[in-house]
């Protein structure tokens, strides 16, 4: 079990990062928020990633721990194999190749404190972000315009039929871990669905901040990229059935395994929610 004195614990999943991994550590060390302590697992990596994290660990011993395990097989049982062998007050996590906002911990840690008060509760805050290219140029501002996403309309847990949390914007507290680890993983499609699932369904809280804080690097090598929720028309979806019924086969059977929902339930509000984002 991982642990240090630092109240945030950063997990990073690597693989094949060395274009980009060494402005996103910087981009840490470049925090005004230093309470925290890097967390990396690299999944099998044939590049030069492995020998950067080497050389900033050796720069910053105390600040980095390189964790010693086997391969995963993919970035959600990589970031969520990490969870489980990292304690910690605070866990964010962090992708091999984008840039945070000097401000991004902080800004997080203060939502996250306005609302935990002294409620005993699982507490995930996420935010919106800028969508940038291999050199940093902007291709658009919010994420959440880009790809359609409202996180303002989605309250009950019955509603969660689309991800609406991305990975690399969040800060969640330890209940929220103990929540996301108190059941089987071995459905979640991806690590920042199952957690806020796993949160909503427990009677925790997803609080939002309506603000761009990670610029969100799009690239050929993206495991998950920005997609355009506006393109997501019906003549789109026709066109692409099989993925589409697969993709929600497996996130009614991610939704089912982390709380209760019925298929019905599902396909009702799947259908209101694209509905609505659709007018």
């Amino acid at each position: 079990m991982a642990d240090s004195n630092a109240n945030i614990a950063i997990l990073m999943a690597t693989y094949n990062g060395e274009a980009f991994l060494r402005e996103q550590i910087d981009s840490l060390f470049a925090q005004t928020c230093q309470d925290w302590h890097l967390y990396v697992h690299d999944d099998g990596s044939s590049d030069g990633t492995v020998a950067i994290l080497q050389e900033y660990k050796e720069t910053y011993p105390s600040r980095i721990t390189i964790m010693d395990y086997p391969s995963q097989g993919g970035a959600c049982k990589n970031f969520l194999s990490m969870l489980e062998r990292v304690e910690a007050p605070y866990y964010m996590f962090c992708d091999q190749d984008d840039v945070w906002f000097k401000n991004k911990i902080d800004r997080s840690l203060k939502e996250l404190k306005s609302v935990e008060g002294s409620e005993d509760m699982p507490i995930v805050v996420h935010s919106d972000l800028r969508i940038v290219d291999d050199d940093k140029k902007v291709i658009h501002e919010s994420f959440f315009d880009f790809a359609n996403i409202h996180p303002e309309r989605i309250s009950k847990y019955e509603q969660y039929t689309q991800d609406i949390v991305t990975g690399c914007t969040m800060l969640f507290n330890h209940k929220a871990k103990e929540a996301a680890l108190a059941h089987s993983y071995e459905r979640a499609t991806m690590h920042d669905s199952w957690i806020t699932l796993r949160v909503v369904a427990e009677g925790g809280l997803r609080q939002t901040i309506y603000e761009q804080l990670t610029d969100y690097r799009q690239h050929r090598d993206n495991v998950l990229g920005a997609q355009d929720g506006h393109r997501f028309t019906l003549t789109y979806r026709l066109g692409h059935i099989r993925e589409m019924l697969r993709d929600n086969i497996a996130h009614y059977a991610m939704l089912k395994d982390a709380g209760k929902i019925s298929m019905l339930s599902y396909l009702i509000n799947k259908y209101k929610s694209f509905k609505t984002n659709n007018k």
